[in-house]
């Protein structure tokens, strides 16, 4: 009696656990930097694209919120190389030009870095929904085999 007791028991927290819907990778992060975790664990974005790999879906996405943010980067650098000389050089012919050029360009990278996030977001969204999961589809054959004890159906799913 006990034993079936102790059964009922690990069956009934089994089905508890397995309902647990917690997401399998998470972002967070801001216009700057991103973090990525896993179950929990903080992880690299190129363990997250590791993971993705096997749906070519989500996974493209990824890729594609790496090179929006990977420009937006390089935008912001320039932006950033065009204004700092402003800070050095007190000269007007120098500085409003290089002052509009770099503001510019600081403000072309933002709209990019958020358009990154927002794929990444998606990407992540789409990863840990189930409907990947649902995607396989079954095709049933019949096929008739010869058996030693005489003709047999093979079926297969």
């Amino acid at each position: 009696m006990k034993k079936i007791l102790v059964l009922c028991f690990f069956l009934i927290s089994q089905i508890g656990f397995s309902q647990n819907d917690a997401p399998l990778i998470e972002r967070k992060g801001n216009l700057v930097q991103n973090r990525y975790f896993i179950l929990g664990q903080e992880v690299s974005e190129r363990q997250v694209l590791k993971k993705m790999k096997p749906f070519e879906a989500s996974h493209k996405m990824m890729k594609s919120s790496r090179r929006w943010a990977f420009t937006s980067s390089i935008i912001a650098g320039f932006g950033a190389g065009a204004f700092m000389p402003t800070f050095f050089d007190p000269s007007p012919e120098i500085t409003v030009p290089l002052l509009i050029t770099g503001v510019s360009l600081i403000a072309i990278a933002v709209p990019l870095k958020q358009l990154a996030n927002r794929k990444a977001d998606k990407a992540i969204e789409l990863y840990n929904s189930r409907e990947l999961m649902g995607n396989r589809q079954y095709k049933a054959e019949f096929n008739l085999t010869f058996t030693p004890s005489g003709i047999g159906l093979l079926m297969t799913f």
